[in-house]
């Protein structure tokens, strides 16, 4: 795959009723990604599964999609959508608790974690509902993907969907540091930049309401095994 993509932003489903301005993965991108690193068949893991963008994408694409997802009422809306083919594969839960048992042995995840900036103190592992630092989001990002480790195939690929924050004039660099904490876990391949070309949300600047027209991809494999 190209070290840089250029991709129209948008979004195939809307969200329900009350969440339709919450920022989530187009489902180009996640589509171009399983494309490139699952076969038919594959497991999809998502351990942020959010209202289920990449889960839906794997079954599209006849793979077989794996999730979890801390909010309740998220998980319910994924297997709604899901049906019962896959719909009991969402567990309810924390990404900091997950364990390979779980799980069958996962091929590929593809997943966007909560985003955090220097300046926020709640907790996005909790809806930014707790208190945290920056500090803290990065060691929870260590635990959660020592989680997503233990679920995946040996040599399976982890793809990372993040941004870098600007607020006004100062920029938390997230992305360089999720890249560096998940790489404590993972094997990293590298960064794959993709710019966004079309509308973003509606009042905010970039792409994904970030301050950017571009996103990055970091892509981990799993060396150790499971």
């Amino acid at each position: 795959m190209d070290t840089h993509l250029t991709l129209e932003f948008g979004h195939r489903d809307p969200l329900p009723a009350g969440h339709a301005d919450e920022v989530r993965t187009p489902d180009v991108l996640v589509e171009r990604f399983l494309r490139e690193y699952t076969d038919p068949g594959d497991r999809v893991l998502d351990p942020f599964a959010g209202f289920g963008t990449t889960l839906l994408a794997a079954e599209r694409l006849g793979r077989v999609p794996v999730g979890v997802e801390y909010e309740a009422d998220r998980v319910a809306a994924i297997r709604d959508r899901l049906g019962d083919d896959h719909g009991g594969e969402i567990r309810h839960g924390s990404a900091l608790d997950l364990d390979g048992s779980w799980f069958p042995p996962c091929d590929c995840c593809f997943t966007s974690p909560p985003f955090m900036t220097h300046s926020i103190d709640l907790n996005p592992f909790e809806n930014y509902e707790g208190a945290s630092t920056y500090a803290d989001y990065l060691d929870d990002i260590e635990v959660a993907f020592r989680g997503v480790a233990s679920a995946m195939a040996p040599g399976g690929t982890v793809v990372v969907d993040v941004v870098n924050v600007r607020e006004g004039g100062h920029v938390t660099p997230l992305a360089f540091d999720v890249a560096d904490r998940v790489s404590e876990v993972l094997g990293f391949d590298g960064e794959i930049v993709i710019e966004w070309e079309g509308d973003g949300y509606e009042d905010t600047p970039g792409r994904y309401g970030y301050g950017f027209d571009h996103s990055y991809c970091l892509v981990f494999e799993n060396e150790r095994g499971r």
